[in-house]
């Protein structure tokens, strides 16, 4: 369903828009959660350990993935606010065309980049082969993620968050499936698991694709629609890169993070690794309300609402530091029995020092979620009025500070060192991200 986020109560359209989208991200980080769940009790924990260290590098694949496409789709988003629908469907054949360039180069670059990369962090002998294969499949289906991410920013683009949530559960609960098939009955490990998150991704976007072309005659496109030129490609480019870099420079951080984390036993790592998928389970509301704002920013910003954008920005960070106070003390109290899932019988006398370090992680993290949570806000709220140069610098802070954090408070704190790393680089790009909407945000008196 088509809906208008430029009517009604800027409150209620946001929470009633953003729950199918949380809805969506708790079924995305489920599978991904039960995808290293199987791998930990199904493998080992070296396997566990070894698919933890990729998730800085998936997330630079994919996280520059959907930073272009929620880029491309908040320039759809204002046309459709603006009730420019020629404009609008011209806006979605050159998402496309951009996405198909996108989707080659980003491909072979990274395939290319696997090996390298790993090595550039020093992997362990022990849990190499785990990161490399499991990473070099998930980077050979990025088409599969770059079309699932592109159909569902469309929609959200035209008010509809439903549909995207429907097509996500469907893809979760056959990447479940096809996980414990190919690691059980055809025991090919960690490619296994790699090669169910493509496929699922892939079948999904397909899927999608061909029920919103059918379900939206607004956004049926003909051959005229593909006809663009560089200024308007550059209209949506200018938005999409930024948000594209930003993501990219995070994963960045991340990856210098891990190799920080890497000089650090097995088990440091393998805790490390079950923390930090319990930790994006509890960050996915966040998520998706910055995922909703950009949309709704973008709308209103269209229709030259600018006392909307203010209200609907306002009323956000209300709803997101409440949700903060709960997920954080939630997920202190259920640190252990949730870091349990990922553990077998066969880590042994292994189990206590990977306990430790994953609670570790989640008690320092749930301190400074309020940095954390408010980033998503203020970063998609600047994005979706197409203000990307500053989100664009706090991203390079929240870098800077990230890696010289972890370069040097190891040496000293040691693990602890690690975790402080991650939050000061929180704290950092919070405190720009509020300062630049203070001074960037258009006054309704443009209106």
């Amino acid at each position: 369903m088509i809906v208008d986020l430029t009517k009604g109560s800027p409150a209620r359209v946001i929470f009633f828009f953003s729950l199918p989208i949380i809805l969506g991200n708790v079924f995305q980080k489920l599978y991904e959660f039960v995808d290293t769940v199987i791998v930990g009790r199904f493998i080992n924990y070296e396997a566990l350990a070894g698919v933890g260290i990729t998730t800085g590098f998936t997330f630079f694949g994919n996280g520059f993935v959907w930073g272009v496409t929620a880029g491309l789709g908040i320039r759809t988003a204002q046309l459709f606010g603006a009730r420019d629908m020629d404009g609008m469907r011209r806006s979605i054949g050159t998402s496309l065309i951009i996405c198909t360039f996108l989707s080659a180069i980003l491909t072979a670059v990274m395939l290319l980049l696997t090996g390298p990369m790993l090595r550039m962090i020093n992997t362990g002998p022990e849990i190499f082969d785990y990161a490399y294969k499991y990473l070099l499949l998930l980077y050979a289906g990025l088409t599969g993620s770059i079309a699932y991410n592109m159909i569902s920013c469309i929609l959200r683009a035209i008010g509809d968050s439903r549909t995207p949530l429907y097509f996500l559960i469907f893809s979760s609960v056959l990447n479940i499936a096809l996980d414990l098939w190919f690691i059980l009955s055809f025991g090919w490990g960690v490619r296994g698991a790699a090669f169910a998150t493509v496929l699922s991704q892939a079948i999904s976007a397909i899927l999608c694709f061909a029920y919103a072309f059918r379900r939206y005659p607004e956004i049926r496109l003909s051959a005229s629609d593909f006809r663009t030129d560089w200024s308007f490609a550059w209209e949506h480019l200018r938005i999409g890169i930024p948000m594209a870099l930003q993501f990219s420079i995070t994963a960045i951080g991340v990856v210098i993070l891990q190799s920080a984390l890497n000089i650090f036993p097995p088990t440091y790592i393998a805790g490390f690794a079950a923390a930090s998928k319990v930790q994006n389970l509890f960050v996915l509301v966040p998520v998706s309300f910055g995922i909703a704002i950009a949309s709704y920013v973008g709308q209103n910003w269209g229709a030259g609402e600018i006392r909307r954008v203010r209200q609907g920005v306002n009323a956000t960070l209300l709803m997101v530091l409440a949700v903060c106070a709960v997920l954080s003390t939630v997920m202190v109290i259920f640190a252990r029995p949730m870091t349990s899932l990922f553990l077998n019988a066969e880590a042994g006398e292994m189990v206590t020092p990977i306990y430790r370090a994953s609670s570790r992680y989640l008690n320092i993290s749930a301190m400074f979620f309020p940095f954390l949570f408010v980033i998503f806000l203020y970063r998609n709220a600047l994005q979706g009025v197409g203000r990307t140069f500053l989100p664009l610098m706090a991203g390079v802070l929240e870098l800077v500070i990230r890696c010289v954090a972890s370069l040097t408070l190891p040496r000293h704190y040691g693990y602890d060192g690690v975790l402080i790393s991650d939050v000061f680089a929180w704290v950092g790009a919070s405190i720009m991200l509020i300062i630049s909407y203070i001074i960037q945000m258009p006054k309704p008196s443009r209106n």
